[in-house]
C-alpha cells in the first residue's frame, strides 16, 4: 500500500486506553457522589439528564438541566465527545461487547433504516410533545403571568420543601429506579441490546439524549478531519463501532459529517497513513461535497422486515412505558429495540431455510435446531408477558383518564356515576390481574372507596399503605376516621 505507515499496537490502543480511564474516572466520581450523600445526608442533586423534563414541566431549574445544557454547549463546539468519553451507558455497552468477545461471541452490527429514527422520535416524545400537548389543551398550571410570560417560563430555584430541590437535596434517589429495575435496565440496555444488535446499538437505535447531541454535532466545528493521504483502505471504517463510513466521508467531504460519530478517535488511531486527526473546520450544516464519492450504507433488513421491526418497536414501547409505575423510559426503549429484532428473527425462522443469531444456528436446512427451539420458547414466553403487560397498561391508562374526568364532572350528574363505575372496574382489573400491586394502585383504590363508597372497602388498602410506609400520616388519619365511623 503506497504511502502507508503501519502503526504498532501501542499506538493503535492509545485512545482506547485513555477513553477507558476516562470512563472509569466518571464511575469513581459517581461513587463518591453517592458516598457523600450516604455519609452527610445531603449532597448535590443527581446529575441526571432526564431532569430536563422536570425543568420544562415545573419550571424548577435543576442541576441535571444545567449539566445537560453544558454538555450541549460543549457539543456545539467540540462535537459529540461526551457519549464515548463520559457516558455510563456507553461504558456498559463496551464492557458487554468485551465480555461477549471474551466468551467467543462477536455480535455483528445490525443496520436498520427505520429504527435509526427512533432516538429522534424518543427525544421529541420526551421533551417536545408534552409541551405541545399542554399548549394545545391549554393545561398550563396557574393563571398568573409576569410581564405576559407563561408560568412555565418563570424558571426558579427550589429547595427540598417543594419536593424537588434544584441543587442541594436530601433525596438523592428521587429520580432513580430501584435496584431491581436498575439491574434489569443495565441487562437489557447493555448486554441484550449489544448481543442482538451489535456494539453501541443503544446509541444508534435508542438513546434520546444522543439525538440531542447528534443535532448539536451538525453545528459543531470540531470534526474528524482528513489531514493527510487517504488510500481508501477502509480500515478506519472497519474499526468504527458506530457504523460510520469514515473513509467514504473523508474522501467526499474532507471530514466525518455523520452525527453518529462519537469521536472515540479509534479511526484516527488505526489509520495506516496517519491521515486522520481531530480538529476545527466548517460545521456540517455549512459543508458541501468536494468529491463525487458515493457513501454506501448497506442495511441488514429487507423492507418488509424493517416495517415489522418498526411496528413491534412502537407497540412494545407503549406496552411497557410506565408499566406498574416502575418501568423507566430508557428500559422501555431498550426492550422495544430488542423485541423488534427478535420479531425479525422469528419471521426468518418461519420463512427461511437457514436462520442465525450471531454464531448460533436457529434453523438449518429447513429444520429448527435445538437452539432454535429454545429461542422459540423464550419468544413465546416474552410474547405472553408483553400481551399481559399491554392488558395491564390499557387499564392503567383508562383508570387515569377516568380519574381526571371525574374531577371535572358534577358529582351529581349521571355521567359522573358512569365514570365512577368504569373507574372501579379498571382499578379492580389491575388489582386482580397485575403481577404486582404498585403503591399508586393501592392509593387510588383507597381514595376511590373513601369518596365513592362503600367506605369500609378502603380499610385494607389504607392498612397496606401503612405497611409500606408507617410514617404516612395521611393514610393513618383516614384509617382513624374510618374506624371511628364504624
Amino acid at each position: 500500500m503506497a504511502g502507508a505507515r503501519p502503526r504498532d499496537d501501542r499506538a493503535t490502543m492509545r485512545f482506547s486506553r485513555w477513553r477507558a480511564l476516562s470512563l472509569v474516572a466518571v464511575h469513581l466520581l459517581i461513587g463518591l457522589h453517592v458516598a457523600h450523600w450516604m455519609i452527610r445526608g445531603r449532597t448535590l442533586a443527581p446529575l441526571e439528564l432526564n431532569e430536563v423534563m422536570y425543568t420544562l414541566e415545573l419550571g424548577v431549574v435543576t442541576a441535571g438541566f444545567l449539566f445537560m445544557a453544558a454538555l450541549v454547549l460543549g457539543t456545539l463546539v467540540f462535537g459529540r465527545f461526551f457519549c464515548s468519553w463520559a457516558c455510563h451507558i456507553f461504558a456498559l455497552q463496551d464492557l458487554s461487547a468485551w465480555l461477549l468477545q471474551r466468551a467467543g461471541s462477536r455480535p455483528a452490527p445490525i443496520r436498520m433504516r427505520l429504527l435509526r429514527w427512533a432516538p429522534l422520535a424518543a427525544m421529541l416524545y420526551m421533551f417536545v410533545w408534552p409541551q405541545m400537548k399542554r399548549w394545545i389543551v391549554r393545561e398550563w398550571p396557574g393563571a398568573a403571568t409576569v410581564l405576559g410570560i407563561p408560568p412555565q417560563f418563570q424558571w426558579r430555584i427550589a429547595g427540598d420543601a417543594e419536593g424537588w430541590a434544584s441543587f442541594i437535596t436530601t433525596d438523592f434517589t428521587r429520580n432513580l429506579p430501584g435496584p431491581w429495575i436498575a439491574g434489569i435496565t443495565f441487562l437489557v440496555c447493555g448486554f441484550l441490546v449489544v448481543y442482538l444488535l451489535g456494539s453501541r446499538s443503544f446509541c444508534t437505535y435508542v438513546c434520546p439524549y444522543g439525538a440531542v447531541f447528534g443535532i448539536a454535532d451538525r453545528f459543531a466545528p470540531g470534526k474528524i478531519l482528513l489531514a493527510g493521504d487517504c488510500t481508501a483502505c477502509g480500515i478506519c471504517t472497519a474499526s468504527c463501532q458506530s457504523r460510520v463510513r469514515v473513509h467514504e466521508e473523508v474522501l467526499r467531504y474532507g471530514k466525518v459529517v455523520d452525527p453518529s460519530c462519537l469521536k472515540d478517535l479509534d479511526c484516527v488511531a488505526v489509520c495506516p497513513t496517519g491521515g486522520l486527526r481531530w480538529g476545527f473546520t466548517t460545521p456540517t450544516v455549512m459543508t458541501r461535497a468536494r468529491a463525487p464519492v458515493r457513501i454506501r450504507r448497506p442495511h441488514t433488513l429487507a423492507a418488509g422486515e424493517e416495517i415489522l421491526a418498526a411496528a413491534i418497536f412502537v407497540s412494545v414501547f407503549f406496552m411497557l412505558r410506565g408499566l406498574y409505575g416502575t418501568v423507566p423510559f430508557l428500559l422501555s426503549l431498550g426492550a422495544s429495540a430488542t423485541c423488534a429484532f427478535a420479531a425479525v428473527l422469528l419471521l426468518r425462522l418461519a420463512r427461511d431455510q437457514h436462520a442465525r443469531l450471531g454464531g448460533l444456528e436457529l434453523r438449518r436446512n429447513g429444520s429448527v435446531t435445538r437452539v432454535g427451539r429454545w429461542f422459540l420458547l423464550g419468544a413465546g414466553l416474552a410474547a405472553l408477558f408483553l400481551a399481559h403487560s399491554g392488558f395491564i397498561r390499557y387499564h392503567e391508562i383508562q383508570s387515569d383518564r377516568r380519574f381526571r374526568a371525574i374531577q371535572q364532572e358534577d358529582p351529581r350528574s349521571p355521567r359522573s356515576a358512569l365514570l365512577r363505575e368504569q373507574l372501579e372496574a379498571h382499578l379492580l382489573a389491575r388489582e386482580r390481574w397485575g403481577l404486582i400491586r404498585p403503591p399508586e394502585l393501592i392509593q387510588q383504590l383507597a381514595a376511590y372507596y373513601l369518596h365513592a363508597g362503600p367506605v369500609e372497602r378502603a380499610e385494607p388498602y389504607l392498612r397496606a399503605m401503612l405497611e409500606r410506609d408507617p410514617n404516612d400520616m395521611e393514610a393513618q388519619a383516614r384509617l382513624d376516621w374510618l374506624l371511628r365511623q364504624r
